[in-house]
């Protein structure tokens, strides 16, 4: 399943997705824009801040599911993969992907190795 979204000035500052056992939550806060891995229940699996909100202005999100127990995220020019099978979390750029303490500390991997 695929969505699509925008922030809009006035508008929600949260976007929830699941489907069966996978979640994304999407969160804009004053100071940076977050992405979450969860569980259906919206437990925080993983997190990977993105940046200041001022710099994903206007831009649209996509979020989408596959078949290899997968989610992917793409806003602008990047890209975020998280496996739940695995446990990690990887993105076309530098930024830290962080884990819980049901998936621990390790869950960065390089771009290409997911």
């Amino acid at each position: 399943m695929k969505y699509t979204f925008k922030f809009s000035l006035f508008g929600k500052k949260v976007q929830m997705f699941s489907e069966g056992e996978r979640g994304i939550v999407v969160e804009k806060e004053p100071q940076v824009v977050c992405v979450y891995g969860t569980d259906s229940n919206y437990n925080i699996l993983c997190a990977i801040p993105l940046c200041h909100p001022k710099f994903l202005k206007g831009a649209e999100y996509i979020v989408e599911f596959d078949e290899n127990n997968c989610a992917k995220i793409c806003v602008g020019d990047l890209q975020i993969v998280i496996n739940y099978s695995e446990k990690k979390c990887a993105n076309s750029k530098s930024l830290k992907c962080y884990g819980s303490d049901s998936w621990g500390q390790d869950v960065q991997s390089d771009w290409n190795e997911i």
